[in-house]
């Protein structure tokens, strides 16, 4: 793994990390001790998190000549990155003070990836500039998953507050829940608008692939295809009636991980080689 000092892209996205983790200590602290939540600290931090973030990605971009796309590393921070500027954008809207905190959280979980070795693995650069609907498709799926990240956020907060509810308890984070009722449908629409967004990516990478089907890796295809049908599946079934409250919140959960599993033999199939293949960016830019 580059040393960070020598890579200050490295280091904006370290130092981002540590200011998500600081949002989130921030917010736990009074909640564990049953004192006023300070939700302008929390995002005060958030933004100052988000801004260096901000610059440590358009730096890797720059550096590789497109999105910074090409390895797990760099999924996993732009993800995190789309999740933060989404709260910013529908935060205000839906007006739930604790949403900055959770959101905060998996930021900070989402940044741990900048210390574990192997997954800022170098890969050749340029690898989807020149094609904008390869850059397109990835810049929307990540995106859609930044949706899928709220989602997951808000079902959270629904079990919570559903057993503070069910336990009749009225201290510590349960007064600064919204509803059950708002949770949950907040968690419907942040879903169609991801399942939305997701579909959107596919047909911008369906136009690459008719074109080049032969450099579009079948395990990949695949497995994004699943992705696609499962939150599908699940906005058929809550639209239907028969997936509702608890067992929408689980699924949406259970979803996001698995979605966030796949992301992983994703991206170790595109680093093998295909026999017979041309080995160029083209191919490379195939597989975001």
């Amino acid at each position: 793994m580059p040393d960070a000092l020598d890579n200050p892209d490295r280091l904006f996205l370290i130092i981002g990390a540590l200011l998500y983790g600081a949002a989130f200590i921030a917010g736990l602290l009074p909640l564990l001790l049953r004192r006023k939540y300070p939700p302008a600290l929390v995002s005060t931090l958030t933004a100052m998190g988000f801004a260096l973030q901000t610059i440590g990605l358009n730096l890797r971009g720059l550096e590789v000549k497109g999105c910074p796309l090409g390895n797990s590393f760099e999924i996993a921070q732009f993800i995190g990155w789309s999740l933060v500027l989404l709260y910013f954008i529908i935060g205000p809207v839906f007006r739930i003070r604790l949403l900055g905190f959770f959101v905060a959280a998996l930021a900070a979980l989402g940044g741990v990836t900048c210390l574990i070795p192997g997954l800022d693995r170098p890969y050749p650069h340029s690898l989807s500039s020149g094609n904008p609907w390869i850059e397109l498709h990835a810049t929307l799926a990540l995106f859609s998953y930044g949706l899928f990240a709220l989602v997951a956020l808000v079902a959270l907060m629904f079990l919570i507050q559903r057993h503070g509810l069910k336990e009749k308890k009225y201290q510590g984070i349960y007064p600064y829940l919204p509803s059950v009722e708002k949770l949950d449908t907040m968690g419907r629409r942040l879903l169609l608008a991801g399942l939305l967004g997701l579909t959107a990516a596919l047909l911008f990478g369906a136009i690459f692939y008719l074109r080049n089907s032969h450099l579009v890796p079948v395990f990949k295809l695949t497995v994004t295809c699943l992705v696609w049908a499962g939150y599908l599946g699940v906005a058929i079934l809550q639209l239907q009636g028969r997936l509702v409250t608890r067992r929408h919140a689980i699924a949406s959960i259970l979803l996001f991980l698995l979605a966030l599993l796949a992301l992983w033999p994703v991206q170790n199939a595109r680093s093998l080689p295909e026999t017979g293949a041309p080995s160029s960016a083209a191919e490379d830019s195939a597989n975001h």
